[in-house]
């Protein structure tokens, strides 16, 4: 059975920015202590949002909080522990992006397949653990090849729309898609839009009829709008809870997952507007679906797997007692030691393989 322990980053977020950017060499010395600890293989998992063990067995939560250097005290409402079917196929959701507070994101295959090398490099993996982190991975690109899981629903965009039709100057940050439907939506309704980047390469990304501000000049662009959406995807606020309170009265909407901005009572959210998310439900409906049938093609080759290796331990087992039988035949031989030892591995890699090749003709028959 799978086990999967982890860690929401999204519920806490201060409590993990030294986790951030870290990649291989935060997973090889976080590895290395849990091994001092697991007498089990696992695979650590750190993402932008989440670290997660999944192991054969159950983990303590505060095995991974030490080993991330984390106090168990401080994070326990952020843990989360999921075990048997409904873990493996939580992988295969997390590699698809479903289940990523930037919803459909794909680096988390990357973090996946990195997790998985690191494990088998560091020696806490285990066959079957290699082969879910890669099924995982192989599923999500196929469902980034397939569907358009990045989906942001044109309702939102309306319900926004509607919020500030009264309205004139809208400060928008951000230059994703979220943030571009917004803007376009609004553009519609003619409202003057200024849309603040915080990577100013990204210019080129906003529409026409929108006018880019630098990132450093958002608290005075807020202060110039009639309202602000943020549809920004960065890990921390656009704005401090303080500045948030020194634009009130202005609305501030915030359409980011993880959130974007603290919450204040002049901020609305997503789930505030009471809007039906339509596209993002089918696609979750969709990959969830096809997750069911990756995930039985991994019980399958699980499987096989132990088919095999409970014939290889049959074959081990019929060339051991083949030597027992041989022996005093081999030693009748007066061989010299070293070959005398040859013959002997030999005769039972001879046998095992004999014993394996008429099994599978056996049931080829």
């Amino acid at each position: 059975m799978i086990y999967v322990s982890g860690l929401d980053f999204t519920r806490d977020i201060t409590q993990f920015s030294h986790l951030q950017n870290r990649g291989e060499e935060l997973l090889y010395s976080a590895s290395r202590k849990l091994m001092k600890v697991l007498r089990f293989p696992f695979v650590l998992i750190v993402t932008c949002d989440r670290a997660e063990i999944i192991g054969i067995k159950k983990v303590p939560s505060e095995s991974l909080e030490r080993a991330l250097s984390l106090n168990p005290a401080a994070v326990t409402k952020c843990r989360y522990h999921i075990e048997g079917e409904e873990a493996e196929l939580h992988l295969f959701h997390l590699a698809s992006g479903i289940i990523s507070p930037l919803f459909g994101e794909d680096t988390v295959q990357g973090q996946i397949t990195l997790a998985a090398e690191t494990a088998r490099l560091a020696g806490s993996s285990c066959p079957s653990l290699n082969k879910l982190c890669n099924a995982a991975v192989a599923f999500g690109k196929e469902m980034h090849s397939k569907y358009r899981i990045r989906v942001f629903d044109r309702s939102i965009a309306d319900a926004v729309a509607a919020r500030v039709s009264n309205d004139r100057n809208i400060l928008i940050t951000g230059s994703g898609e979220n943030a571009r439907i917004v803007a376009s939506r609004l553009l519609e309704d003619g409202h003057v839009i200024h849309i603040a980047l915080r990577d100013e390469s990204k210019t080129f990304l906003i529409l026409p009829g929108t006018s880019a501000v630098s990132y450093d000049d958002r608290m005075k662009e807020a202060e110039w709008a009639d309202a602000v959406i943020s549809a920004s995807s960065g890990l921390y606020y656009t704005f401090t809870e303080a500045e948030c309170e020194r634009i009130a009265p202005k609305r501030m909407y915030d359409l980011a997952f993880p959130y974007d901005l603290p919450p204040c009572p002049n901020v609305v959210r997503i789930s505030d507007l009471g809007v039906e998310e339509k596209e993002k439900e089918n696609v979750i409906s969709l990959v969830k679906a096809e997750a069911l049938k990756a995930h039985a093609e991994y019980i399958s080759w699980q499987e096989r797997s132990e088919e095999r290796d409970a014939l290889e331990e049959r074959a081990e087992e019929v060339a051991i007692e083949s030597i027992r039988r041989l022996s005093s035949h081999i030693v009748s031989l007066g061989l010299s030691p070293d070959e005398e030892k040859n013959l002997r591995l030999s005769v039972i890699d001879s046998v095992k393989k004999a014993y394996i090749t008429k099994h599978y003709e056996r049931s080829c028959m």
